[in-house]
């Protein structure tokens, strides 16, 4: 009995789960910051998720500084879509009118610019790789 039990750190070492898949960073530059005020929230959605609006698997405030900001974020290798706002007044939460048209600056990965209707997941996909990987929005 004794035998057994000091062989079993060994034995639960041998079949310890894998850890997931080593990250690698997402770098976002934001341009076009035209208020020096509030901040940058940065929502990171994986597909099947609620694109641009349900609960992101990582999100991130960035400080405003100048016209530009930079926020870099930790993932997994697969397939994202990233939705940022710029909080101009810190209420944490995107100011719309009455139609539920967004009243404070905003972008989307791939810099898509939506017509009529919020864009969809395909829309802003992107592919983060083993490589750090850099992608450029430009507020609207």
């Amino acid at each position: 009995m004794i035998r057994l039990l000091l062989t079993l750190p060994w034995l639960m070492t041998a079949v310890t789960p894998v850890d997931h898949a080593p990250k690698t960073n997402l770098k976002i530059e934001i341009s076009n910051i035209e208020q020096q005020k509030g901040s940058i929230l940065i929502a990171v959605f994986k597909p099947g998720e609620e694109f641009p609006e349900g609960k992101p698997v990582e999100a991130k405030k960035v400080s405003i500084t100048g016209s530009t900001a930079t926020a870099t974020i930790p993932l997994e290798p697969g397939q994202y879509a990233v939705a940022l706002f710029h909080d101009v007044n810190s209420n944490n939460k995107m100011d719309k009118n009455m139609l539920g048209i967004p009243k404070e600056p905003y972008g989307f990965s791939t810099n898509f610019k939506p017509k009529m209707s919020k864009p969809t997941f395909s829309d802003c996909q992107i592919t983060v790789g083993g490589a750090e990987k850099t992608i450029n929005i430009k507020l609207i």
